[in-house]
């Protein structure tokens, strides 16, 4: 429960802030439309609206559509080749060279490509 004051307004933090974004100077006045006005920002706004909303729904159903492949593609390996499977879903943190962890850099390194180095 927030504290009153001597003057009888709550001291919450909270409301400090809406207060001071809402009455502060540098706050630009609320937007005041006709009514035509209003209707075409309403109508554009809207719009705008459904067409995220629809751009959403298309990476949802394109995010879908590759873990289904890939859920396929597990299971198919699972069935093919169980050992490969098992190696492929393995949980662990040292599955690739230190080499291969190299961080990406925009000038090229100081001793160049080195040749001898094979996968183990």
């Amino acid at each position: 429960m927030a504290k009153k004051s001597k003057k009888g307004s709550p001291t919450d933090i909270r409301v400090k802030l809406i207060r001071y974004s809402l009455y502060h100077p540098k706050t630009p006045r609320p937007l005041r439309f006709g009514t035509m006005r209003m209707l075409r920002h309403w109508t554009i706004h809207r719009a705008w609206k459904l067409y995220q909303a629809a751009q959403r729904k298309e990476r949802e159903y394109e995010l879908e559509r590759q873990y289904n492949k890939m859920r396929d593609a597990c299971e198919e390996l699972r069935l093919t080749s169980p050992g490969l499977y098992a190696r492929a879903v393995a949980k662990s943190i040292f599955r690739y060279p230190i080499v291969e962890f190299r961080i990406p850099t925009d000038t090229p390194a100081k001793n160049g490509w080195n040749h001898e180095w094979k996968r183990g």
